[in-house]
């Protein structure tokens, strides 16, 4: 089992500045799912439908859902409009 904390922005920001996930492999297929959890978990269950929209980033390389990350750090971006 692998601990990533998961540095929330956005819509996300209402669950704090991060959250810790615990995941099996290090494939951000999995923390999304991870992530899922977690919010039924906390009452946010309305998240999730954010959560399939969002993006996962390591550093300044947007990621995947079929990449792995490299460290214990990844960035929750949800989607933005504006002009």
């Amino acid at each position: 089992m692998t601990s990533i904390t998961v540095h929330c922005l956005g819509a996300f920001r209402a669950l704090g500045d991060s959250l810790v996930v615990d995941v099996d492999d290090v494939s951000v297929a999995s923390i999304r799912a991870a992530v899922s959890s977690s919010l039924v978990a906390r009452g946010r269950a309305d998240l999730n439908t954010v959560l399939t929209r969002s993006v996962f980033a390591e550093g300044d390389e947007l990621l995947k859902d079929h990449a792995t990350v490299s460290g214990s750090e990844v960035s929750l971006l949800p989607p933005v409009a504006g002009g």
